[in-house]
């Protein structure tokens, strides 16, 4: 029988399969590095891409900031001038209390009452004078109750004449035949006053 020898034939076919293993694995490295080459590539762009648009968010949020910091004057220099607007109009508003309230008063003092003075503290008006009788006080009291300028009146004192003096001739004190009194009223502010008329 004869004999083959297949041994150049199998280190043949190694050799072969070496090479193609070969082929194959360098095949599949330049793959993987190309795949790697363009995963770095597309991770670099989004990478760039995303710190573009953070720098770009930066830069509006450092524009806000700034208009934000503006309308924060801009509102505060508002609140001064509405304050200064308000103050003004209390000023114009308290120019002519003085007047209305010598008007109010001449309208409601009765005959037989005469007014020695007048003290202003705040919304209260303290009145000071001299009286014919208490029938006139109170007459008076009550006028200034149904006045919309005044409210709340509240009498203080009343000091009587002494009885030996009414009788005496009007050489000596004409006020001593009157008697004192004291009261204290409110004054409506000039708003409410006119909401009420």
């Amino acid at each position: 029988m004869a004999h083959v020898n297949l041994l150049p034939w199998r280190e043949t076919a190694r050799q072969r399969a070496k090479t193609r293993f070969g082929i194959h694995a360098g095949i599949a490295v330049g793959i993987a590095g190309i795949i790697f080459g363009a995963a770095y590539m597309v991770i670099g762009d989004y990478k760039s891409y995303q710190q573009r648009r953070n720098n770009f968010l930066q830069s509006q949020i450092q524009i806000l900031d700034s208009q934000i910091a503006e309308i924060n004057s801009i509102n505060k220099k508002k609140q001064e001038i509405l304050n200064r607007i308000k103050l003004i109009q209390s000023l114009h508003e308290d120019r002519n209390t003085a007047i209305t309230i010598f008007n109010e008063l001449t309208e409601r003092t009765p005959d037989g009452v005469y007014l020695h003075s007048l003290e202003k503290r705040d919304l209260q008006l303290i009145i000071s004078g001299r009286s014919i009788s208490n029938n006139r006080v109170s007459e008076f009291l009550r006028d200034l109750k149904s006045s919309s300028v005044f409210a709340d009146p509240e009498l203080r004192n009343v000091v009587s004449a002494s009885f030996g003096s009414r009788g005496r001739a009007r050489g000596a004190d004409a006020n001593s035949d009157y008697d004192a009194f004291s009261l204290v009223v409110t004054i409506v502010p000039p708003t409410t006053t006119e909401a009420k008329k």
